[in-house]
């Protein structure tokens, strides 16, 4: 695991709370250099701390009112095969791998329920799956993609 010290730390906060925050607030926020703070963001991007900058998006707003998770079980052996397929799926947020009676769950985003019921069945039909079982979400009290730093 990559260390970080308190200035990446604060950082990140900052990226976190806004992604298109540009070096010379984040300086003056953090009382140090833009040159610091251009050397601390290439270097965590470097040793892939910062995958990549992106902006929180509501999925809601832009028309992706239906939420759910599908946990899936997949026949022996075949579990990245499938993960890797279903990744490419625009609908599909995350895929996890899981403990319990089933062997992966995806977390999806839809328009509406028949756009959901639509993929439950073609990803139900497909070569190695043996079984879904689908969530609804109802209401989101918190998401995000990280633990608090």
């Amino acid at each position: 695991m990559k260390s970080i010290d308190e200035l990446d730390q604060d950082i990140l906060r900052m990226l976190l709370k806004d992604a298109s925050v540009n070096y010379e607030t984040i300086a003056k926020e953090v009382d140090t250099s833009v040159g610091t703070v251009h050397n601390r963001i290439k270097r965590m991007k470097e040793e892939k701390i910062i995958i990549r900058i992106i902006p929180e998006l509501d999925a809601e707003k832009l028309g992706f009112g239906i939420c759910a998770m599908i946990d899936v079980r997949i026949k022996g052996g075949h579990l990245e095969e499938l993960q890797k397929r279903c990744s490419k799926y625009e609908n599909v947020c995350s895929i996890y791998d899981i403990t319990g009676d089933y062997d992966t769950t995806f977390i999806t985003k839809f328009k509406n329920t028949e756009a959901l019921n639509t993929f439950v069945k073609e990803l139900a039909g497909q070569r190695y799956v043996l079984r879904t079982h689908t969530k609804l979400i109802l209401n989101v009290i918190k998401e995000g993609f990280v633990p608090k730093i």
